[in-house]
C-alpha cells in the first residue's frame, strides 16, 4: 500500500495526517500523477508530480529501482521507480505527495461556497447555521481542455457575478433541489443576486459561449496559470474522461534479440552487485579487475559483464539494440514467442507446440506457445484528458514531471504466464483481401480514421486483419472467464500485427495473466494453450460469437459509437474491462471471427463452426 504523504508540506504537496491507503499498482493506473482521487469523508485529491516524490534522486531506495534495458531505451530514461509502499525494506515509512483539488467545496447545510488553496487541508464552514463547525464537501464538477490542463469551473463567470472579486461574491452551491441530474445544481451569488443553473454545463462549446478559454492549470505541479487558451469543456470530477493515463508495457526479452545476457543483467540490477562494480569506478569507467572478478565468482562472460555494466553506468546502450518504433517493440517479443524457451532461470519461458498438433484448428494457425512465465513491466509516461492518447510523444499528453532533469518514471514489474496464438499469415490476409471482407470493414475503417483526421491524430492504420486479431483475443478472454474461472480484469491481451511494415509480417494474440502480488498462476493458464483442451475453449468461444442477447441490433449495427470503429460488438459479446483491452474496446467486429446472419462464411473462422463454411463469402452483405 502507497498512502498520501502527511506531515510537514514540502514543494506543492499536501501533507496531512489522516492515512488515505491506495495500491501501489493504483499509482500506474488508474490514480496516476494528475489524477483526481476520492477519499473517504468526501474528500478529492489529486497525485502530485515526481518532482515532488523524492527530495533528490539519491533519496530513492536500491529496492524500490526497477530496470527493464529495453524500456529505458525506449524512453529515454535511467531507470524506473516502484511507487513506494507504506513502509518499506528499509523500515521508512514513505507518502505520495498530493494537493486538493477540486479547490472549490460547499457546505451541505448552509450552502455556502469555499475555495481552499492546493495546500490546505479540508476547508471546514465556520460558523454554519447548525451552530458547529462542519467538513466541506468538494464540488464534483471541474473544466478541462483536450492538452490536458485541468482548473476548476468558473461559477461565477457561469451565473455572470458581478463582484469584483472571489473574496467579495458569496457564492451557494444548492444541489438536488428539482431534480438529481445538473439542472437540479444551482449556483448563486448572496451578493449580487445573479443566479442559474448547471444545466448544459457539460456541452463542449458551452464554456467557450460563455467567454471561458483555458488558462493552463496544472494543478499536480501547484501551478494555477501557465498559457494555453484553448477551448474549456465543463466536465465530472469522477468522470472516465478527465483521466487517461499513458502507460506503456514490455514483456522482459533475453539476450536473442537485444543482445543481454538474462543472467549478468540479473546481477547488474542486484544492488549488492551495482554497489561493489561502481564503488572503484574511476572517471566515469568501470574497474575491469573488479568486473572479472565478479565474473569468475557468479560463472559469467567477463567481458559482457563489462560492457553492460559500462552501458548502464554511463546510461548509453549498445549500439543497433534501441527499437525504432512499437512495432519494432513488439517485433521483438513476437519472434522470441515463436519458439521454445527452456531456461527455468530466465524471466520468460515458453513451450512451442506446432500448429498441426491441434487438429481442425491447426489449418488456421502457425503454433501455440504455452508461456509458463513471463515478467511484464508497466510505466507511467504521461496522461491525457478528453481523449485517450497512446503515444508518450503526442504533444496533448501532458508530462509528469516538471523538471527535465527527472531521469526515471514510475512503474511496476509484475509476473505471469499466457497463451500465445500465432495465426497462418498468409491465409489470414487473403481473408482480409476478400472483397466481402473490405465491404464490410471498410467504411467502418474510413469513419474513424476520419474521425481521428478531424481530432489532430495521425492514422491508426488498422486494417482488417488487426480487427480480427483484436476480436478473438476478446472472444477468448470471455470464454477463460466462463470456462476457467479467470476473472476477466484478470486477463489482459497483447496484440502482434504488422501495420508500418508489411514486409515484416505478424498475426499474433497473447492473452496473459500479470498480477503484482504473486509470481503467475500456478500453471491455470497454460494449461488452457495444450492442443487436448484449446480447440474446445476455442470452439466455445466461437458458438457464444455466433448470438448475441442484443441480435439482430448488435449484427446489423453500422458502428456505433462511430469514433471506436466497431461494429458488431457490445457489452454482451465482445467488449471487455478497459484494463483488459490495450485498444480501449475499439476496433472490434465478431463478424470477423463468425460471419453474419445473411452471410455466415464471411468469418476467417467460419469453418470452425458446424453448418458454417467459406463458399458464400464474396457475396454482396447487408450491414
Amino acid at each position: 500500500m502507497a498512502r498520501p504523504s502527511r506531515g510537514r508540506r514540502t514543494g506543492p504537496a499536501l501533507r496531512t495526517a489522516k492515512p488515505r491507503p491506495l495500491r501501489r499498482s493504483q499509482l500506474i493506473s488508474p490514480f496516476g500523477v494528475g489524477a483526481i482521487s476520492d477519499f473517504r469523508g468526501d474528500e478529492a485529491l489529486m497525485c502530485a508530480g515526481l518532482d515532488d516524490w523524492f527530495a533528490r534522486e539519491s533519496d530513492i531506495p536500491p529496492h524500490l529501482r526497477l530496470e527493464e534495458a529495453r524500456l529505458q531505451r525506449r524512453l529515454g530514461k535511467a531507470f524506473f521507480v516502484r511507487p513506494p509502499e507504506h513502509e518499506g525494506q528499509d523500515q521508512r515509512r514513505r507518502k505520495i505527495p498530493f494537493v486538493r483539488f477540486p479547490r472549490w467545496h460547499y457546505c451541505p447545510q448552509c450552502f455556502r461556497m469555499k475555495q481552499a488553496t492546493y495546500f490546505q487541508d479540508q476547508p471546514y464552514c465556520d460558523p454554519c447555521k447548525t451552530g458547529r463547525r462542519r467538513r466541506m464537501i468538494p464540488v464534483r464538477i471541474v473544466a478541462v481542455c483536450k492538452h490536458g490542463h485541468i482548473e476548476d469551473f468558473p461559477y461565477r463567470l457561469w451565473i455572470g457575478c458581478t463582484c469584483a472579486d472571489d473574496d467579495s461574491a458569496r457564492l451557494l452551491f444548492k444541489a438536488g433541489r428539482s431534480s438529481a441530474g445538473l439542472a437540479g445544481i444551482h449556483i448563486s451569488c448572496e451578493s449580487c443576486g445573479r443566479s442559474r443553473s448547471l444545466a448544459g454545463a457539460m456541452s463542449p462549446q458551452t464554456l467557450s459561449t460563455a467567454g471561458a478559454t483555458c488558462a493552463g492549470g496544472r494543478p499536480w505541479f501547484g501551478e494555477e496559470q501557465t498559457s494555453c487558451g484553448r477551448m474549456l469543456q465543463g466536465v465530472q470530477r469522477g468522470g472516465s474522461n478527465v483521466y487517461f493515463p499513458v502507460v506503456v508495457s514490455s514483456i522482459f526479452v533475453p539476450d536473442e534479440q537485444t543482445g543481454r545476457d538474462d543472467r549478468i543483467m540479473a546481477l547488474l540490477e542486484d544492488p549488492l552487485i551495482w554497489d561493489q562494480l561502481v564503488s572503484s569506478a574511476e572517471a566515469g569507467l568501470i574497474d575491469r579487475g573488479r568486473c572479472e572478478l565478479i565474473a569468475l565468482l557468479k560463472v559469467v562472460d567477463a567481458d559482457r559483464l563489462y560492457e553492460l555494466a559500462q552501458a548502464k553506468f554511463s546510461d548509453s546502450t549498445p549500439p543497433d539494440t534501441a527499437p525504432a518504433s512499437e512495432e519494432d517493440f513488439r517485433r521483438q517479443e513476437y519472434t522470441l514467442l515463436c519458439q521454445s524457451l527452456t531456461d527455468p532461470q530466465a524471466e520468460l519461458v515458453s513451450d512451442w507446440v506446432p500448429g498441426d498438433l491441434y487438429g481442425q484448428l491447426g489449418a488456421f494457425i502457425s503454433g501455440v506457445g504455452l508461456v509458463r512465465k513471463l515478467r511484464e513491466t508497466r510505466v507511467l509516461c504521461g496522461f491525457s484528458r478528453l481523449e485517450p492518447l497512446s503515444d508518450p510523444e503526442d504533444d496533448d499528453v501532458q508530462p509528469i514531471a516538471r523538471s527535465q532533469d527527472v531521469r526515471w518514471l514510475p512503474g511496476i514489474d509484475v509476473h505471469g504466464e499466457g497463451v500465445f496464438i500465432d495465426f497462418d499469415h498468409d491465409r489470414l490476409s487473403a481473408w482480409a483481401d476478400s472483397s466481402a471482407v473490405r465491404r464490410r470493414l471498410e467504411p467502418a475503417l474510413a469513419r474513424f480514421e476520419s474521425i481521428r483526421e478531424g481530432r489532430d491524430q495521425p492514422p491508426s492504420g488498422a486494417h482488417p486483419r488487426l480487427l480480427f486479431l483484436h476480436s478473438f483475443a476478446h472472444a477468448l478472454i470471455k470464454e477463460l472467464t466462463f470456462s476457467c474461472g479467470y476473472g476477466s480484469s484478470s486477463l489482459r491481451e497483447r496484440l502482434y500485427v504488422d501495420i508500418a511494415n508489411p514486409a515484416a509480417p505478424m498475426s499474433g494474440v497473447l492473452v496473459y495473466t500479470a498480477s503484482g502480488d504473486a509470481d503467475g498462476t500456478l500453471g491455470g493458464l497454460v494449461a488452457q494453450g495444450t492442443p487436448d483442451r484449446l480447440p474446445r475453449i476455442i470452439a466455445e468461444a466461437l458458438r457464444r460469437a455466433t448470438w448475441c442477447s442484443n441480435d439482430p441490433v448488435c449484427m446489423e449495427s453500422g458502428g456505433r459509437p462511430a469514433d471506436a470503429g466497431n461494429l458488431a460488438a457490445c457489452h454482451s459479446c465482445a467488449l471487455v474491462p478497459e484494463t483488459s483491452c490495450e485498444q480501449g474496446n475499439r476496433l472490434l467486429d465478431r463478424a470477423t471471427l463468425v460471419g453474419t446472419v445473411t452471410n455466415p462464411g464471411l468469418g476467417f473462422l467460419s469453418d470452425l463452426i458446424p453448418g458454417r463454411g467459406t463458399a458464400v463469402q464474396d457475396e454482396e452483405l447487408v450491414l
